[in-house]
């Protein structure tokens, strides 16, 4: 496949890998939503898509991350928060892979990094679900301020950090034990 410049050939155990990672994703998305509603506490779609790049690559994880928003989102509810969330996903993915794919970090490095996509994540989904309804520097400040408050219709203080460590530190303990498993294969070849 060509795209652009660009030549991609996926291998079988990537296509492979990326479907098993959508599916756990769009599982563990819709028992969440089943078991607590809405409610938002963790992120399956992003965490799967930062792992999708650590372990397959940049342009693996834009695609696990773009298919676990809007696979999910076809049993939850499509809606235009569909492209918005699945695009931002696919970006953090893209991201992870991009940084991981330098040099395997440890825990502590792998759940500050995992935060700050998250938070970007947030921040930037929040600013543009709102952008058609404000100003952009209002969306902002807004998206921003909702991450600490109720806005908008919400009911739960600092759900924005709450959910982005959950999402980092399992993200992070998945990605130490992924990369311990790389370099047990390394050293065994």
């Amino acid at each position: 496949m060509k795209i652009g410049k660009i030549t991609y050939k996926p291998k079988t155990k990537d296509i492979t890998l990326i479907a098993n990672l959508t599916a756990a994703a769009v599982a563990l998305r819709i028992i969440k939503h089943t078991i607590v509603g809405p409610f938002q506490f963790i992120n399956f779609p992003c965490a799967f898509s930062v792992i999708a790049g650590v372990m397959l690559g940049p342009f693996n994880g834009l695609i696990t991350g773009i298919l676990t928003f809007i696979v999910s989102d076809i049993f939850l509810g499509l809606g235009p928060w569909t492209f918005v969330t699945s695009t931002l996903s696919g970006i953090i993915g893209l991201t992870s892979g991009l940084i991981w794919k330098t040099k395997n970090l440890s825990k502590t490095e792998a759940l500050i990094l995992s935060y700050l996509l998250f938070l970007v994540y947030d921040v930037a989904s929040s600013f543009l679900l709102y952008l058609p309804f404000m100003p952009p520097m209002k969306a902002f400040i807004i998206g921003i301020i909702g991450l600490f408050m109720p806005v908008m219709g919400g009911y739960l203080y600092a759900i924005g950090p709450i959910t982005e460590f959950s999402t980092a530190m399992i993200t992070s303990i998945i990605i130490t034990k992924i990369n311990g498993y790389k370099e047990e294969e390394n050293n065994e070849n």
